[in-house]
């Protein structure tokens, strides 16, 4: 019985990223120009994809789609079924002033809620269901051993739980700050 040979991976790293277009650089290859052809064609197939350019010379591909239907993660996802491995989530780059980039663990988070949603019709929020599952199992490891200090101690789960839910949830005082009605009074 014969299996099929692994797929190859190709790397790429992240030229431009605005809400519904993306630009990436895929690494020189023998065969880059081929392997550009085929991404857009099995791109263009997915829904959502509005238009693909590529460029051989630059070894570049342009994504334009629905930013809607697909988050950054979502998009990005599309790229790695495709064998397309697209540098770190954590070094996106983000769109200033706007809220609407997507770009790391939250990101990612927002995308698994909406494919979650979609495919069962639950609807899930993985930012405080991960600190509750950390929360309970730090609880329940410290009521049944202890503190533990020999082991991975039931405290650790409960700082992870506090962890984790400060950074997915970040503060959003700058917002606040800009929307706040100014004040001027005037001496008399």
């Amino acid at each position: 019985m014969t299996s099929a040979p692994p797929a190859r991976r190709h790397s790429a790293r992240i030229a431009s990223l605005v809400p519904g277009r993306l630009r990436i650089k895929l690494s020189r290859g023998d065969e880059l120009a081929g392997l550009l052809q085929r991404l857009k064609s099995r791109l263009e197939e997915r829904d959502g994809v509005h238009q693909v350019k590529v460029n051989p010379v630059s070894g570049s591909l342009t994504l334009h789609y629905d930013h809607g239907r697909h988050g950054t993660a979502g998009v990005l996802g599309l790229l790695e079924d495709l064998d397309v491995m697209v540098e770190s989530i954590g070094h996106l780059p983000s769109v200033d002033g706007s809220g609407i980039a997507e770009a790391g663990f939250i990101g990612a988070a927002e995308d698994l809620n909406r494919r979650i949603h979609r495919w069962t019709g639950l609807s899930l929020d993985i930012k405080l269901l991960l600190p509750l599952l950390f929360l309970a199992a730090g609880l329940w490891s410290t009521a049944r051993k202890g503190l533990m200090v020999e082991a991975v101690p039931g405290w650790l789960f409960l700082w992870f739980a506090f962890d984790v839910f400060v950074k997915l949830h970040p503060p959003e005082h700058a917002g606040a700050e800009a929307s706040a009605p100014a004040t001027d009074k005037k001496a008399v």
